[in-house]
């Protein structure tokens, strides 16, 4: 979606930087213009101030990590939005209608104002929660919490509470000033219709999670946004696990459960993989043992949505479902949207029966980590759960599991990890690998020959853009190693880099600072998508001891890149050309590409 600069610049107006950050650390003014504070940027950490937040020109920059960029860029990283996301949220923030929203401002301040109330509400219905375990009466849930092992640190930390009656909080919300309809809107209570003694229609509300252990659902933004509730024992007709109703607020299959803590994590010592469990208390257990990078799905099928928070947070997704029939299957339907995504999915195997926290209770944390360490890819587990299906003793049942596994190895891409899974298949099924490869090759329809070399072509496309992307960005960014590179050296394609190659040079030559959200008003709002892409490239590598090695190693593959293309030219022209003497002027061209394709 593409905003005008006039919308823009009366969100940036109405989002003073400074404030914005200033939700996020401590500011202190030095100077006239510029307020310091050590980096809050995620994967920064730092004892002496490098951040530097300047008001008159409403950007931040820091020296230590080199990232910088406006309001818009700051609220993307600090809350893992995209352009869009980001948007959104200062908009909201400033009570500013988004330019296809037809409301005028009357209309949005109530919004806010009413979303502000249910949001107040639920934070007042988790402490009322939290009050109640130091109740004599809760002496049961708090019995239960020992035996699973929690202990008050981390009791605390997921704000876990009880509700022990079907009316109490509603008497409690009552008495701050909340109204009936406010307490049903906002999910924590329920309408019932009856009969009075007359025979009259009435209704009350009652407390929708009495009677059951609470545990509160906080956003990435540390908003209480609903409830999970859990019964102490099993009782007919009461399910053992219950969310609050969805809301306007609470999207269950939208929702990660522990995604504050997740972001809490990522920004204090930075997150290279995402663990994710079935539920809240497999979570917490997990979070007590030390996994603190731990999400659940909320008991819900995995959707698209959830895969793109995750991804947001990192590129690796480890699935950590209950080792019984119904985990593993749910597992399985959930992958192939994690790695649709663009995620690398692995699957942790967990004893049959036992879930995380019970590996946790009886093997121990150590047993857990080594679980994770032995996770399988993708295409393993496919195949390992096939061979639990089959006994491989029966001849028909092992012909059966060959022909199976033979379909899940035929959409493997890369002849290596084919060649691979097809000599396991031989050992485990007693078959040897070059009649399982004859067999591959007379039934493969997963990935023919074309389908897979427009593969290799789009996979080798997105690793030079991200290459050129990364190179990019630490221009922008005024990295020290990125300063000696010239930047028409490499040829870039895309119109966005481009221009901002040329403006990099332009910067350079006039001896002035760049300064990414200068250079961004530069660009249309269509042009702005990939800009920030570029400025996306160095999140998970700046701050990092090998950021520049792999800014050099980005080169190398640019430069590989070039030469390929260039060669892959000639052999072309070569082949159609029949003037002898040009052939030869081209074979002489060909030997020196190769050359320095050979050097590099």
């Amino acid at each position: 979606m593409a905003f005008d600069e006039k919308f823009l610049d009366e969100l940036k107006q109405k989002n003073n930087i400074v404030d914005v950050v200033s939700k996020y650390c401590v500011l202190k003014r030095r100077g006239s213009v510029n307020h310091w504070a050590c980096c809050p940027l995620p994967g920064h950490s730092e004892k002496t101030p490098s951040f530097t937040v300047n008001e008159p020109g409403q950007f931040f920059k820091c020296f230590g990590c080199g990232k910088g960029g406006d309001v818009i860029t700051f609220v993307m990283i600090m809350e893992n939005l995209d352009y869009l996301g980001a948007v959104r949220l200062l908009a909201e923030w400033a009570g500013l209608a988004l330019p296809d929203d037809d409301r005028d401002y009357k209309e949005i301040a109530k919004e806010r104002s009413d979303r502000d109330r249910l949001l107040a509400l639920l934070k007042e219905t988790a402490l009322f929660y939290v009050r109640n375990l130091a109740k004599p009466t809760a002496q049961p849930f708090n019995d239960y919490l020992l035996s699973r092992g929690f202990d008050r640190k981390t009791v605390t930390a997921f704000g876990i509470g009880a509700s022990l009656d079907r009316f109490e909080l509603v008497n409690h919300l009552r008495s701050k000033g909340y109204t009936d309809q406010e307490m049903l809107k906002s999910g924590v209570c329920k309408k019932k219709e009856r009969k009075d003694e007359n025979g009259k229609d009435t209704s009350y509300i009652y407390d929708d999670q009495f009677g059951r252990l609470i545990v509160p659902i906080i956003n990435n933004l540390g908003n209480v946004i609903a409830f999970g509730g859990r019964v102490l024992e099993k009782k007919p007709n009461f399910a053992k696990y219950k969310n609050s109703q969805e809301t306007a607020i609470f999207v269950k299959n939208r929702t990660l459960f522990n995604i504050n803590n997740l972001k809490k994590e990522k920004h204090l010592n930075g997150v290279s993989e995402v663990i994710m469990v079935e539920g809240y208390m497999d979570t917490i257990s997990l979070y007590q043992a030390g996994f603190k990078n731990v999400v659940a799905s909320m008991g819900t099928s995995l959707t698209v949505e959830q895969a793109r928070t995750v991804k947001r947070y990192a590129d690796t997704v480890i699935v950590s479902y209950d080792g019984d029939g119904a985990g593993q299957a749910a597992t399985i339907r959930g992958l192939e949207i994690f790695s649709n995504e663009g995620l690398t999915v692995k699957v942790v195997s967990l004893p049959d029966g036992l879930d995380p926290d019970d590996v946790i209770k009886k093997f121990g944390a150590e047993k857990y980590a080594q679980l994770l360490k032995d996770a399988m890819p993708l295409v393993d587990f496919k195949i390992f759960n096939l061979k639990k299906k089959y006994d491989l003793t029966d001849a028909t049942a092992k012909r059966k599991y060959i022909a199976e596994a033979l379909k899940v190895i035929s959409a493997v891409e890369r002849d290596s990890e084919r060649e691979d899974l097809l000599r396991k298949l031989g050992k485990d099924t007693h078959t040897t690998f070059e009649s399982l490869q004859r067999d591959l090759d007379k039934g493969q329809v997963a990935i023919t020959p074309a389908k897979k070399e427009v593969f290799e072509q789009t996979s080798q496309s997105d690793g030079i853009i991200s290459a050129q992307r990364f190179v990019l960005c630490a221009m922008l960014f005024n990295k020290g190693y990125a300063k000696k590179f010239n930047p028409y050296s490499v040829n870039f394609k895309d119109p966005v880099h481009v221009r901002i190659c040329d403006i990099v040079a332009e910067y350079r030559e006039d001896g002035k600072e760049i300064f990414p959200s200068t250079v961004a008003k530069l660009f249309t709002q269509d042009e702005l998508v990939e800009y920030n892409a570029v400025l996306s490239a160095g999140d998970n590598v700046f701050g990092q001891k090998s950021e520049e090695k792999f800014f050099e190693d980005c080169l190398v593959k640019i430069k590989k890149d070039s030469l390929t293309s260039d060669l892959k030219e000639l052999n072309a022209i070569f082949t159609q050309e029949t003037d002898t003497e040009k052939r030869k002027q081209i074979v002489i061209m060909i030997a020196d590409l190769t050359a320095k394709l050979a050097k590099i």
